[in-house]
């Protein structure tokens, strides 16, 4: 887990630096740029309910940096590519099975499980302006894109009437999944609104709301847990940033 950390802080700085090193360039390219966003989310889970009942959201934050590459002439067109980090919950009641203990699923569901999930993305987006960049100071937008996801080891806690039962750190995995069985994927599509940095009015800022769908359910496994815990989640992000 340590070594994964490792891989995803480096794999961030490099884009912090590359960012940085062509920021200076984007007021001459007209419209490219850097965009750092920090914002919360609302989810919609769903779950297995054969195994666990009553999916509840926790705290959700969306984190991250992309590079904007403006398309053709017209001022209108984008093209973002970057790192983000995602950080969301659910807690819900199922089993739990104590060591040398017999599995019955009798559906009692006396467990209340608290889950968050960490997760990595790369999103690829193309970004559409109703007014050009160039010329006008605000613009609203359309953005559409595809997101690759990788599963970090999750947070989990699991009580009994307020007692502490199990805490641990769960291998999440996707049950259809690309290359390895942590990547898949999710689609988005949102509006937003931008601030344009002009010659009379320096400093850029926008707002964002998005919508997420993925492609496939996550879960994980474990000795106490019952199995085919699937969870599927549609999420609802607010972005709030600056362009560099």
């Amino acid at each position: 887990m340590v070594k994964i950390r490792y891989t995803a802080l480096l794999l961030i700085l490099s884009f912090l630096i590359s960012g940085h090193l062509f920021s200076q360039s984007s007021k001459r390219k007209g419209g490219n740029g850097t965009r750092i966003y920090f914002g919360p989310a609302i989810n919609f889970y769903s779950i297995n309910k054969n195994h666990a009942i009553n999916p509840g959201q926790k705290i959700s934050v969306t984190a991250g940096f992309k590079r904007e590459q403006r398309l053709g002439r017209d001022f209108k067109t984008f093209l973002l590519v970057g790192v983000e980090y995602f950080f969301h919950g659910l807690n819900f009641r199922s089993y739990y099975f104590a060591p040398d203990t017999v599995k019955l699923y009798d559906k009692s569901f006396g467990y209340n499980y608290s889950l968050f999930i960490h997760e990595l993305s790369l999103p690829m987006q193309l970004k559409y302006l109703f007014k050009r960049e160039d010329n006008s100071l605000f613009s609203p937008y359309i953005i559409v894109g595809y997101h690759f996801r990788y599963l970090l080891p999750g947070t989990l806690k699991v009580s009994q009437n307020g007692t502490k039962v199990k805490e641990d750190n769960p291998d999440l995995k996707f049950k259809n999944y690309l290359l390895n069985d942590r990547i898949n994927a999710f689609v988005s599509l949102g509006l937003g609104w931008q601030k344009n940095s002009l010659t009379s009015s320096k400093g850029s800022f926008f707002v964002e709301l998005n919508c997420r769908y993925g492609f496939s359910p996550y879960y994980f496994k474990t000795s106490y847990s019952a199995s085919s815990l699937y969870i599927n989640g549609v999420h609802l992000n607010l972005q709030l940033g600056l362009k560099f």
